[in-house]
């Protein structure tokens, strides 16, 4: 221990000269203190309020004291034992279970008196290895994540060793021969399993889109192996919920066989629909585990069917009907307005183009269509009937006397807001030529934006050229202008191909397409999740005017395959809305429903998820002792099998690189925290204070 002082050395002899001058005056030149006493009490009192003196000056100077101590670390031995399901699935997994535990417990007992000895389970993630009630059941085998993080964590720590059990299977992260060479650490591996290659056939993989819309063909593809099961042959069966949907006959050509097969399936009904595909077992195969797969496929009716009615033909149409059919989510179907005899309410856009018309006999009952509630995209133009489109109360209007057009190319309005727009789109859109406008003065009612503007020549006339109005729980659209086809050929000349035209067509119609009511209460959540991931739900709930609240409750109902009847919970509150973690659930479909009162009002959203198991321990249980002799021949280690565990005991003690490590740890503080100088202060001066008391000089 060392005191260090940011003064010159001779400020410690100015505190003591301080502490001495303050006793002498004290006890000789002051007021005349202790006169009665002997002259050794008087030399005794001077000595306490000295040294208490000197002490309370010294501590003003703020020194420090540097303490060095000696640490010592021993050799850390860390053993890394593997907890997957493959372990087990083989005929050792009573000794696995049991005395392989114990064998390890006692290595770990052995090394301790000398190593300093961390133990921990992999499989998944790393975990501490002090629980055995869920041992040997982690769905998934992360060697290589293991041993980088085993690396990270212990990063300038004296690792001694590594001792690595498993058998040698992994199907998440990278290789852990690499992983094993980077972290530099001797590695000891225990080779547990069995290598023997019995006769065994297995699904290794089922790939198909997990979103398909209804009333569509979609593709499974199904790889398979077998082993030792040449000539012999099996039957592969798909079944959706339970009803078979796909079979045919599969014959095994040679010991070692391997095959993909791909069954093309009808999406029928909406929802979500377990898949089992399952290779019919064979009498004698090992296990029949790996023998099905299970998938999860959702149907969805999403697509959006588009009614363009035209008064007479032009080639504005076919634009806009290219432009739909681009969306993979919609399909449109063009009309003469006289031909069109169907229901509004089957469609979920209008598209009228030049409508009301002066022809008559393109004409048709608008009034009708939109008291249907359909949303409506109007597309004026040379033959539209100006008057009798005001009488709709569209939410737009034009005052004309005369009969003309113009000529205005898009200028786009930078205050929109109803969707965001690609700076690139805008660039395009004002590039291309002019639409031909109706005359007139343009009036705009309701909650109203224009995407753009129209420009007349140089002047931007600030009149709509594309626009959209919302009032209550309806939305309109209109383009002011004939002439699309030229915008989407000026598109394709521009860029190469009609992105930037089918794109903006696509957004101007989604919005109008989704009614404001039905988006008072949103929740998202993932279409997947895996049995050790938690479920994470989030909630948005909008007022009438679409601005983010959260001042009330938002309950949620969950039901499920693994549930009995259903559970709620409540939505918790964040700055940007709500969110619910239910945490991890059973494998299954599950279906929720979130409500919400705001006001009057009560809004209701609904949804659902499958929680889905991935058995890849499964699909192959043949263990890889080449990978943990690699792993170990790499890194400077030796291989056992897992029935001479024990020998490791020996193996390490003979290593003559495993030492301790003698750190020098030096600490500086502040004299001011050191409680004890404090105490003793105290202590001299009350111990003044009752000799002067006892002698009657207080």
């Amino acid at each position: 221990m060392r005191l260090i002082i940011d003064y010159p050395w001779y400020f410690a002899v100015l505190c003591l000269l301080l502490g001495v001058a303050y006793a002498w005056f004290m006890y000789r030149v002051g007021r005349r203190i202790g006169e009665g006493m002997s002259t050794k009490l008087r030399i005794l009192l001077s000595v306490l309020r000295t040294v208490s003196v000197t002490m309370i000056a010294m501590l003003l100077l703020g020194p420090l004291v540097r303490r060095e101590s000696a640490l010592r670390e021993k050799p850390i031995i860390i053993t890394l034992e593997d907890d997957s399901r493959s372990v087990v699935l083989c005929g050792d997994s009573t000794y696995y279970r049991g005395p392989f535990r114990e064998e390890l417990s006692a290595l770990a007992a052995d090394l301790g008196g000398d190593y300093e000895v961390h133990r921990y389970r992999y499989g998944s993630e790393l975990n501490a290895a002090d629980d055995d009630s869920t041992l040997y059941m982690d769905d998934y085998t992360d060697m290589s994540g293991a041993i980088d993080e085993i690396a990270q964590r212990y990063y300038h720590r004296n690792i001694g060793v590594l001792i690595l059990t498993g058998d040698g299977i992994f199907n998440h992260g990278s290789s852990p021969v690499s992983s094993a060479a980077k972290a530099s650490i001797p590695i000891y591996t225990v080779a547990m399993g069995d290598t023997t290659v019995y006769p065994d056939a297995a699904i290794v993989d089922v790939r198909c889109n997990r979103v398909v819309h209804k009333g569509n063909s979609f593709p499974m593809d199904v790889t398979m192996t077998a082993s030792k099961l040449g000539g012999r042959g099996s039957t592969l069966v798909v079944k959706c919920d339970g009803r078979r949907v796909f079979s045919k006959d599969i014959k095994y050509d040679g010991q070692d066989y391997s095959a993909s097969e791909t069954a093309v399936l009808e999406a029928e009904r909406e929802g979500i629909h377990t898949y089992t595909v399952e290779l019919v077992a064979v009498d004698g195969e090992r296990s029949v585990v790996n023998n099905r797969r299970t998938v999860t496929v959702e149907v969805i009716d999403s697509r959006r069917k588009v009614a363009i009615i035209h008064a007479v033909p032009h080639p504005d149409v076919a634009a806009i009907r290219a432009a739909v059919e681009s969306n993979i989510d919609c399909e449109a179907d063009v009309f003469l307005a006289r031909d069109f005899k169907g229901k509004a309410t089957d469609y979920s856009l209008l598209v009228l183009h030049q409508l009301p018309c002066k022809v008559r006999e393109a004409d048709i009952d608008i009034a009708k269509l939109l008291s249907s509630g359909v949303p409506v995209l109007f597309v004026l133009g040379s033959q539209s009937d100006i008057a009798r489109f005001n009488v709709l109360r569209t939410g737009l209007e034009i005052i004309s006397r005369i009969d003309r057009q113009n000529e205005a190319t898009a200028l786009a309005d930078r205050n929109f807001t109803y969707f965001s727009t690609d700076n690139d789109d805008i660039e395009a859109f004002e590039s291309f030529p002019p639409l031909t406008t109706p005359f007139g003065e343009y009036r705009m009612t309701g909650n109203s934006q224009s995407l753009f503007t129209a420009r007349i020549g140089n002047v931007n006339s600030r009149q709509p050229l594309v626009a959209m109005t919302q009032s209550g729980n309806r939305r309109n659209a209109f383009i002011a202008g004939e002439g699309l086809w030229r915008w989407r050929m000026a598109d394709y000349q521009r860029s190469g191909s009609h992105s930037h035209f089918d794109r903006m067509v696509s957004k101007v119609m989604t919005f109008i397409a989704l009614q404001p009511g039905d988006r008072h209460l949103m929740v998202q959540s993932q279409r997947r999740y895996s049995p050790d991931q938690s479920v994470i739900i989030e909630a948005q709930l909008y007022n009438d005017n679409f601005e983010s609240v959260n001042n009330v409750d938002v309950k949620f109902t969950l039901r499920g395959d693994s549930i009995r009847g259903e559970k709620d919970y409540l939505f918790g509150r964040n700055v940007s809305g709500y969110t619910l973690n239910i945490g991890p659930q059973p494998a299954g479909v599950y279906s929720y429903e979130a409500t919400a009162r705001l006001g009057a009002e009560k809004y209701t959203a609904t949804g659902s998820f499958v929680v889905e198991r991935l058995d890849l321990e499964a699909v192959n249980t043949v263990a890889d002792h080449a990978v943990m002799r690699t792993i170990a021949g790499t890194t400077g280690g030796e291989m056992v099998e897992a029935h001479d565990v024990g020998r490791l005991s020996d193996m390490l003690h003979n290593r003559d690189d495993l030492h301790t490590i003698i750190y020098r740890d030096t600490r500086y503080t502040d004299l001011l925290n050191v409680p004890l100088l404090f105490v003793l202060i105290i202590v001299l001066l009350s111990a003044e204070w009752v000799v002067r008391k006892y002698n009657g000089e207080v």
